[in-house]
């Protein structure tokens, strides 16, 4: 159709790939039309006002909160706006961010929230909520089935259009760069999403960041990896702890064992968190457990 939307499927023309702008490099993100549907703003600008001219977009499903998700909003005004129950909240008040990305009362607080003014991100209202298994009218003889896959946010949501097996994974998006670094996110949920996904055999599979990725064997190939690079990460958290000698957040974080390098110093606090995350899960799995009178620091099991 033009540089940044193509139709996926010559039997499905009416489900049409939007590349986000900057190759979907945050702040940006690509979406999808489905239907009379729009999955996610983050395309930027250019894009979806072509998207607004070309298609009669009713609806726009929000995967989940997260800013590079929501930048086009306002350019769909008359559209309905659907999310998660859980993710509502943040999508209504964006004034909640920096508290979900643990900001709050820091310069880099500030900073995101010059960025969000950038971005011209406003409040948005939801107009119906979604939930698993939940199957949405996109018009077409399309069937668009909500597929709950908390871990990124608590509320994150993939699609999948049960005719052409052609899903929209978000931001399990399959890049080198698994990202759980809000307060929300949960490591134990994260990659029970992806094995959930793995479940469905999607024929095409529309990440976030990423290029469309076609066949079932690769989308799933891509999906395990995405698996290994957490375990790779934990790993290298774990040569970090003994038996004997205690270890806590302090002693991990400013090591880059997610990072490689710190660009900005959302990321260090990203860092610290996606750390957490990580520490919760070996607790829950009792392969670390807490030592020292108040338990801020921790020794194998």
């Amino acid at each position: 159709m033009n540089d940044f939307i193509r139709p996926l499927s010559d039997e499905f023309k009416k489900i049409c790939f939007i590349k986000g702008e900057k190759n979907a490099y945050w702040p940006y993100s690509n979406s999808l039309v489905i239907g009379n549907c729009l999955i996610d703003t983050g395309a930027g600008s250019r894009a979806l006002r072509k998207v607004k001219s070309s298609f009669s977009i009713e609806k726009v499903i929000l995967s989940h909160w997260h800013e590079d998700h929501l930048g086009g909003n306002r350019i769909f005004k008359n559209a309905k706006f659907l999310a998660h129950v859980k993710d509502k909240p943040i999508i209504e008040d964006i004034s909640k961010m920096g508290k979900y990305y643990d900001l709050e009362n820091t310069q880099t607080g500030e900073d995101f929230e010059e960025i969000t003014a950038l971005l011209r991100l406003g409040n948005t209202r939801i107009d119906q909520t979604i939930k698993d298994n939940l199957i949405i009218d996109v018009g077409e003889n399309l069937k668009l089935q909500v597929i709950f896959t908390p871990g990124h946010t608590a509320g994150h949501c993939s699609f999948l259009e049960l005719n052409s097996k052609i899903g929209f994974v978000a931001d399990y998006d399959l890049t080198k760069f698994p990202f759980y670094g809000g307060i929300d996110a949960n490591l134990t949920d994260f990659i029970n999403s992806i094995r959930k996904l793995k479940s469905l055999n999607m024929n095409i599979a529309v990440p976030s960041h990423k290029d469309v990725v076609m066949g079932t064997q690769e989308i799933n190939n891509q999906l395990e990896n995405f698996i290994i690079a957490i375990e790779k990460r934990s790993e290298r958290i774990l040569e970090h702890f003994s038996e004997k000698d205690p270890t806590n957040i302090s002693d991990l974080i400013r090591k880059n064992l997610i990072y490689r390098k710190y660009r900005q110093n959302f990321e260090e606090i990203a860092e610290r968190i996606m750390i957490e995350k990580h520490l919760e899960k070996f607790l829950d799995e009792k392969i670390i457990e807490p030592s020292g009178i108040k338990h801020l620091s921790y020794i194998l099991t």
